[in-house]
């Protein structure tokens, strides 16, 4: 369970992952109630990646999200980046608790 702070209001919210078609990690958020919040991934063939790496949905909807989890250090970047349309996506690893 992920605790955010949005406009004064406690958000609790969890992580799910799961595996797109072509073996990619698939990333989600879901309300602790289990409805779905945002997905947070995006599937590119043409990308190679390690079994814990994942292509950042990082614009639209998601960036006031992804901008939260960034700074509570729950996903991290680890500075490789992927052309997909006109935007430059980052890949991503969900950050190791300790």
């Amino acid at each position: 369970m992920i605790k955010m702070m949005q406009n004064q209001i406690e958000i609790k919210i969890n992580l799910k992952t799961k595996r797109y078609l072509n073996g990619q990690l698939a990333v989600f958020v879901q309300e602790i109630s289990g409805e779905p919040l945002a997905e947070l991934s995006l599937m590119n063939n043409s990308v190679e990646l390690e079994g814990d790496e994942f292509i950042l949905k990082d614009y639209t909807e998601n960036k006031e999200l992804v901008n939260h989890l960034i700074k509570l250090k729950v996903i991290k970047s680890i500075n490789r980046f992927v052309l997909i349309g006109s935007h430059l996506c980052p890949i991503c690893q969900i950050a190791s608790e300790s």
